[in-house]
């Protein structure tokens, strides 16, 4: 039930090999995910290009500002230099971007409160064919760049305002006297008004007054004729009859009491007439006292309400005089408050990103990468199923053995060197600048790739295979495919200097995107071809080795079965 287990403990070689091949996603996942562990993190080797051409004005220089500002800032590996060495630079994947402050960005940066306003125009230029995860971080710095400028124009416009409001501010003391004073004399003019107001109503009382006074003087007066009139003729019929008494004293008698009682009656009456005369003097008097009461208030009110209405007046006056003063320091500054200039404060700057190259798709930027793997992929199922270590029965000159062997690994490079073409040219359809480079640099690669794991398959069996693996897996991760290489740690970055892939994937950069990068691509042929040349003369040297030393190669031989 267990004989599997039995055999691979009865057959060391065997353990030890799956023991080894145990810990290959182990050594996969460590590696692959320490070298993008955390890239946007880790962008302060990333070269960066700052072209300054910014003149400046008295008021402000957005170039010089920004230039400070970055000096401080660790985001990128800032390069401060002109236009030219800039462009270059990114051609040649020195850096992955640059920038351009155009020389009259301070100029129109002064332009916003003006009739003309004109928003700062910047250019952002990258190279997504050098790396595309590079670009776009560049991209995202570009962003940041205008954003520390946008911050920088709007400190400088809020600053102005605030001068010019505390100018303002300064120059409107009086007219803050003024709106106090013109305050002030509401108020006294509104005292006044209640003041007549109330004047007015005593003035319209002591009138009724005096007209009811007035009045009863009337009535007193005209009593005071009834019993005038009733006394006079009492004192005639009196008269009369006294004299008719000297005639008859008897019968008149009756006639004089009657005379005497009208007397009475009419002398009663004048009194009256008088008493009433006398009140209605009294209220008459009352009445008029109180209607000069109240014109002097209404005097005095209309006084204040006159005071007020001068001091309300003056008030507006100094307030039209202040407030011309800033409408002319407005126009003497040439300041214009418009909806174009509102908008451009809040968005000042308009930034253009230019891409030296047109990228397709995500395809066609990791295209360089996918494919260097693919080949080494291939490369390694190769020497997987080929029997590197066969001991054939006939024994041939090694230079033969050799040669046929290299034959071999000719043959298969252009087999599969051919298939990745059609399949990335004519099937994916990625659009390739340069085809012939494409299928060159594919094939010497393929042919390096076989020839590297089959030396090491050679030189240690099995175990070769193992290591071939270990390999792939390095330079996936250090071959600067994906994130930039300077993203990553030390380590990487050394590696990358060495590893083959690493010159395959800028090779492939040049060719579907005719551009060089890092290296020239007859450079990158070069290196290649050196790296093959060394492949190839090692495992002429194990070829010899194995023919002076039989035990050397029956080893290599057992080494390779496993099984055995």
């Amino acid at each position: 039930m267990l004989r599997d287990f039995k055999f691979i403990l009865k057959t060391p070689v065997l353990l030890i090999s799956l023991l080894v091949v145990s810990t290959l996603p182990f050594i996969y996942a460590i590696t692959f995910l320490g070298a993008m562990w955390n890239p946007y993190e880790n962008t302060e080797d990333m070269k960066f290009n700052i072209v300054n051409e910014d003149k400046g004005t008295e008021d402000i220089n957005v170039g010089e500002s920004l230039v400070d500002e970055l000096k401080e800032e660790d985001r990128l590996d800032w390069q401060f230099t002109d236009l030219d060495t800039a462009k270059k630079a990114l051609q040649n994947g020195d850096t992955y971007g640059y920038i351009v402050i155009p020389e009259d960005a301070s100029e129109k940066a002064t332009s916003f409160l003006t009739e003309d306003p004109e928003q700062v125009e910047m250019s952002l230029n990258l190279n997504p064919g050098h790396n595309f995860i590079g670009a776009l971080m560049s991209e995202q710095v570009g962003h940041f760049i205008i954003e520390e400028v946008r911050k920088e124009i709007t400190d400088n416009y809020i600053t102005a305002i605030v001068d010019q409001l505390n100018s303002v501010e300064s120059d409107s003391q009086d007219a803050q006297e003024a709106i106090q004073q013109l305050s002030d004399g509401a108020d006294e003019l509104n005292n006044g008004l209640i003041e007549a107001h109330d004047a007015s109503g005593q003035l319209v009382q002591g009138a009724n007054e005096l007209n009811d006074g007035v009045g009863q003087l009337n009535n007193g007066a005209n009593e005071l004729s009834d019993g005038t009139g009733q006394l006079v003729q009492g004192e005639q019929q009196m008269t009369a009859q006294l004299q008719q008494l000297a005639q008859m004293v008897g019968p008149q008698g009756q006639q004089l009491v009657q005379a005497q009682s009208q007397l009475e009656q009419g002398a009663a009456q004048a009194d009256g007439g008088a008493n009433q005369l006398a009140q209605g003097a009294s209220e008459a008097a009352n009445g008029s006292n109180q209607l000069a009461g109240g014109i002097s208030e209404l005097n005095s009110g209309l006084g204040e309400l006159q005071q007020g209405s001068q001091e309300l007046s003056d008030s507006l006056n100094k307030i039209n005089t202040q407030f011309k003063k800033v409408l002319d320091k407005i126009e003497e500054e040439n300041l214009a408050f418009t909806e174009t200039g509102a908008k451009d404060i809040a968005q000042p700057v308009h930034l253009e990103t230019k891409n030296l190259v047109d990228t397709q798709n995500y395809g066609q930027s990791f295209a360089p990468l996918i494919v260097a793997i693919s080949l080494f992929i291939g490369s390694i199922t190769f020497n997987v199923v080929y029997p590197n270590n066969k001991i054939f029965d006939e024994d041939i000159n090694i230079f033969k053995a050799w040669f046929s062997r290299m034959l071999l690994y000719m043959v298969h490079a252009l087999l599969i060197s051919t298939f990745i073409t059609v399949v990335v040219d004519f099937i994916m359809q990625i659009e390739i600048s340069s085809h012939w480079r494409f299928f060159l640099l594919s094939y010497v690669w393929s042919l390096l790739a076989i020839t590297m794991i089959g030396a090491l398959v050679t030189l240690f069996g099995n175990f070769g295979k193992f290591l071939s693996i270990i390999l792939l897996i390095v330079q996936l991760s250090a071959s600067g495919g994906t994130f930039p290489i300077e993203t990553t740690n030390a380590i990487y970055q050394k590696l990358y200097e060495f590893l083959p892939m690493s010159y395959t994937v800028i090779g492939y950069r040049t060719a579907i995107f005719n551009q060089a990068f890092d290296h020239e691509f007859s450079t990158i042929i070069y290196v290649l071809l050196g790296m093959l040349a060394g492949a190839m003369l090692f495992i002429l040297l194990l070829f010899f080795l194995k023919d002076k030393f039989p035990r050397y190669r029956a080893l290599t031989s057992r080494l390779s079965r496993l099984e055995a």
